[in-house]
């Protein structure tokens, strides 16, 4: 999916969020076209559920015969994003028709959720997945002992963050993202973002300068620096791109920036006993994730903790969404991928 270049600041409030409408290690699977997800049948609920004072909000997709189900919690990528997502829907209903309950969330302050992403942190997100998973746990039809998380674009940074903060999950998958540290994602995406757009190396080594300013005023608060560089770049042949960058110090996204801009997940992978599905789709590197780093870092991570109980798949010929976008529908692959590891690990 092509980003809107206004959106993008520093990383688009982190890794974009697609939708349909726009060796113990690494595998690459290619499966027929009989892989991709069948029409589920199942009961859904819109149900609320409460992280301290900030109610939240989902629907809960319960797949037939409802009894003692392992469920899956959907952390949402960036940016404003609820239970009518199309990417995250599509993904929950594969989820659903492999015979697993499924909270579809509202971000906080998206949907029926309040809060204010704007302004939350990874710590603050982590909590709204956690809060999910205790409701789960909650929940008759569901087996307490198997409520994992399913982080989307951003909420692969999140899910490792919650996950070693709770014994209570159970297993941890992340779809399409990074496990590189925030900095180095900001700067792989605006790239990217910049040759995209047409501009050619030398402009896009300008682009990221522009980018370092963004991380010099967050560490220094040195305003004046960071607007004339800002100011300068929005008189330049690339300024379509600068505009998208904040223009005052009081924009929310500084807020979500000074939370986030230290975070790096390895030191989260590195602490989880609980079984691990990592996918990526080759193609998103360039576009929003660097793939084949963040392979390296995570097979270097779990090899320093002798882990065994994971699985890093690269979908070939796969974007940031791992969809058709001709045919509009999730990859046989991917979905291939998503239902044997949960009849591997989870449903047996």
């Amino acid at each position: 999916m092509k980003k809107m270049i206004c959106c993008l600041i520093l990383l688009s409030f982190a890794l974009g969020q697609p939708t349909f409408a726009t060796q113990s290690s690494i595998k690459v699977l290619l499966l027929g076209a009989d892989s991709v997800q069948q029409k589920p049948t199942y009961h859904s609920e819109d149900v609320s559920y409460r992280n301290g004072a900030i109610a939240l909000g989902a629907l809960l997709m319960i797949p037939e015969p409802r009894k003692r189900l392992p469920a899956a919690v959907i952390i949402q990528g960036s940016g404003s994003s609820d239970r009518t997502n199309q990417w995250a829907r599509a993904i929950a209903e594969v989820l659903v028709n492999k015979g697993t309950a499924v909270l579809l969330t509202d971000k906080r302050g998206s949907g029926k959720s309040e809060g204010n992403w704007q302004t939350a942190d990874f710590n603050d997100l982590a909590a709204d997945a956690i809060a999910g998973v205790q409701f789960l746990r909650a929940r008759n039809e569901i087996d307490s002992e198997k409520v994992g998380l399913v982080g989307l674009s951003q909420g692969g940074w999140i899910a490792p963050l919650a996950a070693a903060r709770s014994k209570q999950v159970a297993f941890v998958i992340a779809i399409s993202g990074a496990s590189v540290s925030f900095a180095e994602q900001s700067f792989t995406e605006m790239a990217n973002t910049a040759r995209q757009a047409g501009l050619n190396e030398k402009q896009v080594r300008e682009v990221l300068e522009l980018n370092r300013a963004v991380a010099e005023y967050l560490t220094t608060g040195d305003w004046q620096t960071y607007s004339e560089h800002r100011e300068r770049a929005l008189k330049s042949e690339w300024g379509r791109i600068a505009a998208g960058f904040p223009g005052t110090p009081d924009q929310p996204i500084w807020t979500f920036l000074r939370g986030v801009a230290a975070y790096d997940p390895l030191s989260y992978w590195l602490q989880l006993t609980k079984p691990v599905l990592i996918i990526y789709g080759e193609k998103d590197e360039q576009d929003n994730v660097p793939v084949a780093e963040s392979v390296r870092r995570l097979q270097h991570t779990f090899a320093i903790v002798r882990k065994e109980n994971y699985r890093i798949v690269v979908i070939p010929n796969a974007g940031h969404a791992l969809s058709d976008t001709e045919r509009r529908e999730l990859m046989p692959a991917f979905v291939g991928t998503l239902t044997s590891w949960f009849g591997e690990f989870i449903m047996k």
